[in-house]
């Protein structure tokens, strides 16, 4: 695992968390900002026509822009890619860990859009670090000679899956589409013995009477027929889920205070219950408009750089 500090830290590479960063590392602070796998729904948008100063501009290309503004500053800032799998906020030092790093701060500010706000996999959030893992690198060492389950289908599963299988787990793979759509690694992975399940779909993660997950249910994404919805349910001890993050799982584990609709609520500094850590753009909710999170950004990364020099002077 890689160790990182950094006085801020940005989670989200969208028009939010760009512009938190433009912002901070302009008032020279140390600043790093993760770029998470789920693209920034400005990425996504076909065209914008409501930018001030740019008539009509894809919203690629538009983010390709915030982005370069962001690098210029890259003497003080730089860009990481990364999940959070896990975070321990408002204890003196803001503790973040990906599936490769672990990263210390004095400030966090989380800007990672809509994104995954919600558990895909019925009960995931309540068996989070009770059998349910997003990091194979973290928790892998815990579960030699124990059963172990990945559900994902980009190369990040089957990597993980010759580590967990080197570590001495029993290791399978549950992906939701067929073997010819997967990477090449998947054939290295079946000739070390690794069952790969595919074309499975996993929808609720079950519960012993202890509170640790006992069971995975799974259904067919190609059924047979039109009828045929064989459910299928495999027990473990563990699931390491691939993915996707459900972000807002995590946020609350830590401690952010959420809205019943999942969002982060933050007071007019875009602060959140946390001292330490703001948030901004589609993350809080509100109006879902590029101009609104590139405002939400600036105003988080003013009041985190205000908040740490606080910090500092006390």
């Amino acid at each position: 695992m890689d160790e990182f500090k950094c006085e801020i830290l940005i989670i989200g590479a969208g028009p939010a968390g760009l512009s938190a960063g433009v912002y901070c590392a302009r008032a020279n602070r140390d600043v790093i900002i993760l770029d998470g796998k789920e693209l920034s729904a400005l990425s996504k948008t076909k065209e914008i026509q409501n930018w001030l100063g740019e008539i009509d501009i894809k919203g690629k290309k538009l983010l390709e822009k915030f982005r370069a503004h962001a690098l210029s500053y890259s003497e003080n800032l730089k860009i990481m890619k990364g999940d959070v799998i896990s975070m321990m906020l408002g204890m003196g030092v803001n503790m973040i860990s990906t599936r490769t790093s672990n990263i210390t701060s004095d400030v966090v500010i989380i800007a990672t859009g809509s994104g995954h706000r919600k558990e895909i996999i019925k009960g995931e959030g309540a068996l989070l670090g009770f059998g349910v893992s997003y990091s194979a690198l973290n928790d892998g060492p815990l579960y030699k000679d124990k059963v172990v389950f990945l559900y994902g289908s980009d190369e990040e599963v089957f990597d993980d899956a010759l580590t967990l299988h080197q570590m001495g787990s029993n290791v399978h793979i549950i992906t939701n589409i067929g073997i010819d759509e997967l990477p090449e690694k998947v054939y290295e992975v079946k000739e070390r013995g690794i069952d790969v399940i595919e074309n499975m779909e996993i929808i609720e993660a079950v519960s012993d009477s202890e509170g640790i997950i006992q069971k995975i249910i799974c259904k067919f994404t190609k059924p047979e027929t039109e009828d045929f919805e064989e459910i299928i349910e495999f027990e473990l001890d563990c699931l390491y889920i691939l993915s996707h993050i459900a972000s807002n799982s995590i946020f609350k584990k830590a401690g952010v205070e959420l809205d019943d609709m999942g969002n982060i609520i933050v007071n007019d500094e875009q602060q959140t219950s946390i001292r330490s850590v703001f948030a901004a753009g589609d993350v809080t909710g509100g109006l879902f408009q590029v101009v609104f999170a590139a405002a939400e950004g600036a105003r988080a990364g003013i009041n985190a750089c205000k908040y740490l020099r606080q910090l500092k002077k006390d």
